[in-house]
């Protein structure tokens, strides 16, 4: 059955439209490779699957530790014959995207249609929403989320009805749904850089009060809800300075999470959860670059946790050569406050020869006290198309074949109007044969 599925979703299936800074067949390798947690992944698929990239990038760049970079997208060339109103004739997709376990079953799914005709874009699925933009104006009508509010911290989706109504550099909006909550807010926008938002929330239970601040050295944003002890804070800067830069990254609240909010739950669990990057580059040396990171995760106090204790992990990075020839280092402190027992060490080398790509590296795990497991080895080869990518990475993480191993492939195609994002592997055990161990499929169909 697991077969029949997949052949099916290759054949009829196609990439989905939002391009993600990363996919989730990086996610499935983070969680192979035992860097992130079952949880830990679930989350950052959760915010995949929303289209909520900066929240997904900033749950990996915590919790993999790894850097999230976002894809350029296509500037499109305006035709000379272009029209400057938008056409009355409707476009849009049709969207599916699932995600299989091991025993071949669909754990969850997302599907979706949209058309955009005129000034308008009705959404259908897993949102059902009816959008109105013209000019700097915005009128949203049904399942109103982080998106169409334009919040920084991701908001429950609330059923109702927002209006954005522009007044020179100011914007003033208002929402109401069906179960009497409303906000009012306005926005300061002196220039492109800057921006200043301030709403205010009434729930049927709760009043708050949110903040957001945006800058060129990136965003902080304060959500206040009266009676509680303190404010949830979120905090996204960062600066690049010819050859050196530096992210800091943090969610700061109290006890209680206020009402209103959908954050995951890490960050729920954690009432200091927070990042620090610090990269510098010489291009002119071999096109080498040093990254160091650190990674504070402090729990809310319960009866097994201290409010005061504090989970550190830090990782140092070093790359260096051409792109025939780039060999990469990492080492991993897993948990500083046990004084580094188990650091992760990581090697890779990698060559990219035109339209073809291949990765070799080894990753071991050294613990002090108890004996070391044997390193896991990867090998990997890419192939990049104009409109194609097929990748298969195969890993011996016991390095016996006869043991352990697993396989990776990942096939995408995007054009028009088909293509798909097809990622699935297949693992073997010491205990248990070989079959198959995850499926991802993004999928849409352009008309």
């Amino acid at each position: 059955m697991f077969r029949i599925l997949l052949a099916f979703a290759l054949t009829f299936f196609t990439v989905i439209h939002a391009q993600a800074p990363f996919d989730a067949a990086q996610v499935f390798e983070w969680w192979d490779d035992g860097i992130i947690t079952p949880e830990e992944a679930e989350e950052i698929f959760s915010r995949l699957e929303e289209e909520n990239n900066d929240e997904a990038c900033l749950l990996a760049e915590v919790y993999a530790q790894e850097p999230c970079i976002k894809p350029a997208q296509p500037k499109a060339k305006p035709s000379q014959n272009a029209q400057k109103l938008p056409t009355i004739v409707s476009h849009g997709y049709v969207s599916w995207k699932g995600r299989y376990n091991s025993d071949g079953h669909l754990k969850k799914h997302r599907e979706e249609l949209q058309l955009q005709f005129y000034y308008f874009k009705l959404r259908l699925g897993s949102q059902e929403l009816l959008s109105y933009h013209r000019d700097n104006f915005e009128a949203h009508f049904g399942q109103v989320s982080t998106t169409e509010f334009h919040s920084h911290i991701p908001l429950d989706t609330l059923w109702g009805a927002t209006l954005l109504y522009p007044i020179s550099k100011f914007r003033f909006g208002a929402f109401i749904d069906s179960s009497k909550t409303f906000n009012a807010r306005v926005t300061f926008k002196p220039n492109r850089e800057n921006e200043l938002n301030a709403t205010f929330w009434k729930f049927p239970e709760a009043t708050a009060l949110a903040l957001q601040a945006r800058t060129t050295l990136g965003q902080i944003s304060a959500w206040y809800q009266f009676g509680q002890d303190r404010p949830l804070v979120k905090v996204q800067l960062q600066s690049s300075k010819n050859w050196i830069s530096w992210k800091t990254t943090a969610y700061l609240h109290g006890d209680s999470i206020p009402q209103g909010l959908n954050l995951s739950k890490g960050i729920a669990e954690n009432w200091l959860w927070a990042s620090q990057t610090v990269s510098a580059k010489w291009p002119e040396a071999l096109n080498t670059a040093f990254s160091i990171k650190a990674r504070i995760l402090s729990p809310i106090a319960s009866d097994s946790i201290k409010k005061d204790s504090v989970s550190a992990r830090f990782k140092a990075t070093f790359t260096s050569g051409p792109e025939r020839f780039r060999p990469s280092l990492s080492a991993t402190c897993l948990e500083a406050s046990d004084n580094c027992r188990t650091t992760e060490w990581k090697g890779f080398i990698e060559s990219a020869w035109e339209q073809f790509s291949f990765k070799a590296g080894a990753n071991l795990r050294y613990n002090r006290t108890n004996s070391t497991k044997l390193p896991k080895i990867e090998l990997g080869a890419t192939y990049h198309a104009s409109s194609a990518t097929a990748k298969l990475t195969v890993a011996f993480p016991e390095t016996t074949p006869v043991n352990g191993i697993s396989v990776q492939n990942e096939v995408k195609f995007d054009a028009e109007p088909l293509g798909c994002d097809f990622v699935f592997a297949f693992k073997k055990t010491k205990t248990k044969p070989f079959k198959p161990n995850f499926a991802h499929i993004q999928a849409i169909l352009k008309f």
